[in-house]
């Protein structure tokens, strides 16, 4: 889990507790946007909460003391095996793959949308 905030040794437990929950928040949408089977759009909707600018992603990453644009570059990006390995990788290589594969679907169905509103 990214979690940031909470392992700040002056953080009160309240902040903890709100930071560990966005958190939360943020780990259940990568699992949902790096998902192949998607249940009623989930993965579709995560994707777009994931990546669409101004999302409230962008807010809930701040709050944990992320850089919203560096996590989507992160998940984006292939693994790089000289990265220090977590001791549970649950985003493991085929889930960015999916991943990288949703978001490219989001982007074409983005593109279709914004062709027809005329825009």
């Amino acid at each position: 889990m990214i979690d940031f905030i909470s392992s700040n040794p002056s953080a009160d437990s309240q902040t903890i507790a709100c930071a560990r929950l966005l958190a939360a928040v943020i780990a259940q949408a990568i699992e949902d946007a790096s998902s192949r089977h998607s249940a009623s759009g989930d993965a579709a909707f995560a994707t777009a909460w994931l990546f669409e600018e101004g999302s409230i992603f962008e807010k809930y990453a701040m709050l944990i003391g992320a850089d919203p644009q560096r996590m989507r570059n992160a998940l984006l990006s292939p693994h790089d095996p000289t990265e220090i390995k977590p001791r549970l990788d649950r985003f493991d290589e085929s889930k960015r793959r999916m991943l990288r594969q949703n978001y490219a679907h989001w982007l074409k169905r983005k593109e279709l949308l914004r062709k027809a509103n005329g825009s």
